[in-house]
C-alpha cells in the first residue's frame, strides 16, 4: 500500500477554466533557441492560463495545445510549460491540466501509447502520461469530439490492455493512474462503476494504482458538479466505499477537507478519525502541503508536519517528499524542503526518505543522488551521507 502511495502523483488537480487566448510566439522562448528557427506561434502563460477560467477548458487547451503540435515537437511545447512554471507559482501549482491536455494530442498524433509515452515526460505531474491513457481509451476518429464516451464494456476491454506490463515502474504507474482518471471521465463519473472496471486489473498493484486515480478525478473534477462528494461529510467518500478501496481513497481525502474549509490542523484532527487509515489520510495531507514548497515556504509545510508526532510526522513528511519528486522527477524541492525541519532527526529522516525514493522508483544510482545534494543544497553533507547508505 504504501509503495503504490509512493509511486501516486501527489499532485492537486484545480479547478479548471475557459476563456481562449491569443496565440504569440513568447520572446523568452525565441531568445533562448528552445523553439528553433520556427515562424509559428507558440501560447503565451496568460493565454494557457485564460484557458483555464470556465467550464469547457479542456476543449479549449486541446485546440490551444492542437495548434502548438502542428510546427513543434511535444518535447519543445513540455519545455514551455516548465518555463511558465519557472515564471509563475500559480501556473507551476495548476499546470496539471495543460500538460493532460498535451497528452491527448500526442497520443492523437502517435497512435499508440507506446510512442506517445515516448514522447512525453514528467513534466508537471507526468499529466502528459495520463492525456495519452484518456485519449486512448477514447478510441474514436482523430478528430472526434471531447465528449464522446465510450460504453463500458468497451471501457473494460480496453482497460485490461491499456498498460504495458514490461514498462518501468514508474511509467506503468503513470499509465495506470491515468487509467483511473479516464475512467471516471467516461463513465461520466460514476464512482463505484470506475472502481470496478479497475478491478478487473490483473492483481493488487494494478488495482491500487487505478483505483487511485479515479479517486483523484473524483476530488479535482474540472467539472465539480460531476463529482461523488458530499458536502458534509469530511470522510466520504471513503466512509461508504468497500473495505479495499479505503486505503487509496483516504491517500486523497485530505484535499476535500481543505476544499470544505478545514484548516490543517482541523485536516490532522480528522486523519485521526479515520482509524487504520490514518497514515494514508496524513500522506495525503502532506501532499496538499506540497504547495507550500512549490510557492517557496518550505518552513510552513515542515512547521505543520511538526505538528505530529512519530509515525504520523514521517507520514506527513512522506506525503510532502514523493509530491515534490514526484512532480519533478529529481530532488530540486524535496531535498531544500528537508531542511527546513527543526530536529535534526527529521531533516536526517527526511534526506532518507528522499534518497530511498529517488533510487527505488526513480532508478538514481548512490552517486545520482549524492550529486543531487550537492546541486540543490548549500550544505550538502548531511544528504550526501544518507546517500552513500
Amino acid at each position: 500500500m504504501l509503495k503504490r502511495i509512493r509511486l501516486r502523483l501527489f499532485a492537486n488537480i484545480f479547478s479548471l477554466l475557459l476563456l481562449i487566448g491569443f496565440w504569440v510566439l513568447p520572446s523568452a522562448a525565441q531568445d533562448s533557441g528552445l523553439l528553433g528557427p520556427q515562424t509559428s506561434t507558440l501560447p503565451t502563460l496568460q493565454a494557457a492560463k485564460s484557458c483555464m477560467s470556465g467550464s469547457a477548458a479542456a476543449e479549449c487547451l486541446d485546440q490551444l495545445i492542437r495548434e502548438a503540435l502542428k510546427t513543434h515537437s511535444v518535447k519543445e511545447v513540455l519545455q514551455l510549460v516548465e518555463r511558465y512554471e519557472a515564471e509563475d507559482p500559480e501556473f507551476r501549482r495548476d499546470c496539471h491540466p495543460v500538460v493532460h491536455a498535451i497528452g491527448r494530442e500526442t497520443f492523437r498524433l502517435k497512435g499508440n501509447i507506446h510512442e506517445a509515452f515516448a514522447a512525453c515526460d514528467q513534466t508537471c505531474h507526468s499529466g502528459c502520461y495520463h492525456g495519452s491513457v484518456e485519449r486512448f481509451l477514447r478510441g474514436d476518429s482523430i478528430y472526434a469530439a471531447v465528449d464522446r464516451h465510450p460504453s463500458i464494456a468497451e471501457l473494460k476491454q480496453k482497460a485490461a490492455s491499456a498498460c504495458d506490463p514490461n514498462i518501468a515502474l514508474r511509467f506503468r504507474f503513470q499509465c495506470l493512474h491515468g487509467l483511473g482518471h479516464a475512467l471516471m471521465f467516461f463513465s461520466r463519473y460514476n464512482l463505484n462503476q470506475s472502481l470496478e472496471i479497475c478491478d478487473a486489473l490483473s492483481d493488487d498493484w494494478n488495482r491500487n494504482s487505478c483505483y487511485g486515480g479515479v479517486f483523484m478525478e473524483n476530488v479535482s473534477s474540472a467539472t465539480p458538479e460531476s463529482r461523488d462528494l458530499s458536502p458534509t461529510d469530511y470522510h466520504y467518500p471513503c466512509s461508504s466505499v468497500a473495505a479495499r478501496y479505503k486505503g487509496e481513497c483516504y491517500a486523497m481525502q485530505t484535499s476535500r477537507m481543505a476544499e470544505m474549509g478545514l484548516t490543517t490542523e482541523q485536516i490532522l484532527k480528522e486523519c485521526d478519525r479515520a482509524s487504520e487509515f490514518r497514515i494514508p489520510c496524513l500522506l495525503s495531507a502532506g501532499r496538499d502541503l506540497s504547495n507550500d514548497v512549490r510557492f517557496g515556504d518550505g518552513r510552513a509545510a515542515a512547521q505543520k508536519c511538526e505538528l505530529i508526532d512519530g509515525t504520523g510526522r514521517a507520514a506527513c513528511m512522506r506525503g510532502v517528499v514523493y509530491a515534490l519528486i514526484d512532480n519533478t522527477w529529481d530532488g530540486r524541492y524535496a531535498l531544500p524542503f528537508c531542511t527546513a525541519f527543526n530536529q535534526q532527526d527529521d531533516r536526517n529522516g527526511c534526506f532518507t526518505t528522499s534518497a530511498e525514493y529517488l533510487k527505488s522508483t526513480f532508478e538514481k544510482s548512490s552517486t545520482d543522488v549524492r550529486n543531487e545534494c550537492t546541486k540543490h543544497l548549500k550544505q550538502p553533507a548531511p544528504c550526501v551521507e544518507v546517500a552513500a547508505r
